[in-house]
This record gives structure tokens, C-alpha cells and sequence, in this order.
């Protein structure tokens, strides 16, 4: 199984769509595709999360 990836504005789980070679992500609560360069791992987004609880 895929890793989750979250989108990069709201911190949600984005929704991967797979179709004829191409891979999409959709954030459902923005409403927007997101650039698979702009996806978050699991990683980066506890990294994001710890420097917001940082401040």
C-alpha cells in the first residue's frame, strides 16, 4: 500500500487518482488538484506540524 500524502495548505489526506499512466492528487476539502511535487509524506508533515507548535 501507497503512503498517505497530505495536501500542502489545509494538512488534510489528499485522494490519489490513478489513470492511463498518470498520477493526480485531490485535496477534497479544498476542492483542488495538487501538484505531486507539492504533496506532503507523513514525515514532512510532522515536520510542519512541530514547527507550528514551535512558535
Amino acid at each position: 500500500m501507497k503512503e498517505a500524502s497530505y495536501c500542502p495548505n489545509c494538512k488534510k489526506e489528499v485522494e490519489l487518482i490513478a489513470a492511463c499512466g498518470a498520477t493526480n492528487y485531490f485535496c477534497n476539502h479544498c476542492k483542488k488538484l495538487v501538484s505531486s511535487k507539492a504533496v506532503l509524506t507523513q514525515e514532512q508533515l510532522e515536520e510542519v506540524q512541530e514547527e507550528v507548535s514551535d512558535k
